[in-house]
């Protein structure tokens, strides 16, 4: 589904009405740039940084959306009867389950005084807008990867969901709230799923065999190759230990000639780390820093901003994709007591199936990790 979420002419900036473009163009900083010329450029950053939310790697997790809640199918049990003259068949149905999706809303004030901004320079004004610009793409990562691993339902007014609605995670083996039954796959020689199917797991060390029981649990649901393996920095070496992961593959690089029979992971060389093959296809390695040591994942991606990803992000229509600047104060100086605003939230999508998590320990069971 196309989405637009592109920069209106000064959309991303909530002036005071009573400013017009003589006025701008009138008043200027210590350095002789006009206000017309900054509010001009922080508008075309704004832009490029709403746009840059929605690709690069993380647009492989998650789709956007403006529906504050999804429903799919649960997994019953239903199926055709052999006929009968006299007989009419049992009625069947199918059922459904549902969830909300977050929308919490972060700002992140600029404080900049009338009387700074009558000494300020141009650098200083950049240098201000960059870093709000770095927090917002920090705090977009946070919460798609914090979604992600976590293993809890969230509810509460603090997430946009009422006193009653719910954020859930992926199938959790009926630990929350929201009971969820997969759908079954018996050409993957399972006939049925029960309510305590988990794909939160504690498996014991980084190796072939691990990843080949995480990724089977994407596999039985349908979901095939090539698949995402998300993994801590902090453990790279030990993915890419051949003797512990057999299947990893290096990337190409081209300050090295490789011999005839090497095998390569054909990868985006400036986004993955290689791959590891499996017995149910092969995975794309990524390494987060913000992911803390034992923790990874294997899910599915389908693309960019494609609706089957696991995870979904819902924005306000309303108010507007990513970071919009604002400033209500009507003073001598435009952007007095300038506040950035992101109104946003991830929450898992249509498929509870659609990611395996993991923490590598010898004992105990998945506990959620703090993402920096």
């Amino acid at each position: 589904m196309a989405t637009y979420i592109g920069p209106w002419e000064l959309k991303n900036i909530s002036l005071p009405t009573a400013w017009d473009n003589a006025e701008l163009r009138r008043l200027t900083l210590r350095d002789g740039a006009t206000f017309e010329s900054v509010l001009r450029d922080i508008d075309d950053a704004l832009g490029m940084v709403n746009a840059g939310l929605s690709s690069g790697y993380l647009a492989n997790l998650f789709s956007l959306t403006t529906e504050p809640a999804v429903e799919y199918r649960n997994g019953v049990s239903t199926g055709f009867e052999d006929h009968t003259e006299n007989t009419q068949p049992d009625g069947q149905r199918g059922d459904t389950s549902g969830h909300m999706l977050p929308l919490v809303k972060k700002d992140r004030a600029l404080k900049w005084t009338y009387d700074f901004l009558k000494e300020a320079r141009r650098a200083q004004l950049d240098a201000d807008i960059a870093s709000m610009l770095q927090d917002a793409q920090d705090a977009w990562e946070k919460a798609i990867l914090t979604r992600l691993f976590k293993m809890e339902e969230e509810t509460g007014k603090r997430y946009g969901l009422g006193t009653s609605g719910y954020s859930v995670p992926f199938v959790d083996g009926a630990a929350g709230t929201i009971v969820y039954t997969p759908i079954p796959r018996p050409a993957r020689m399972i006939n049925t799923f029960d309510t305590t199917h988990d794909h939160y797991l504690r498996l014991n060390g980084i190796t072939q065999a691990n990843l080949e029981t995480a990724v089977g649990h994407l596999w039985e649901h349908g979901h095939d190759g090539p698949y995402e393996l998300v993994v801590s920095l902090a453990d790279l070496g030990s993915w890419q230990t051949v003797a512990n992961v057999t299947g990893f593959k290096e990337k190409a690089d081209t300050l090295i000639q490789y011999g005839q029979d090497t095998s390569l992971a054909r990868v985006d060389t400036s986004v993955y780390q290689g791959a590891v093959t499996t017995k149910y296809g092969a995975c794309r390695l990524y390494a987060n820093g913000r992911i803390p040591t034992t923790f990874w994942g294997v899910t599915k991606s389908y693309g960019a901003n494609d609706q089957r990803n696991p995870l979904r992000v819902r924005w306000d229509e309303v108010w507007g994709f990513g970071v919009q600047l604002i400033s209500e104060s009507v003073s001598q100086y435009p952007l007095k007591g300038a506040i950035g605003m992101l109104v946003a939230g991830a929450g898992v999508g249509e498929d509870r199936t659609g990611a395996v998590l993991v923490k590598n320990h010898s004992s105990g069971d998945y506990v959620t990790p703090t993402i920096s």
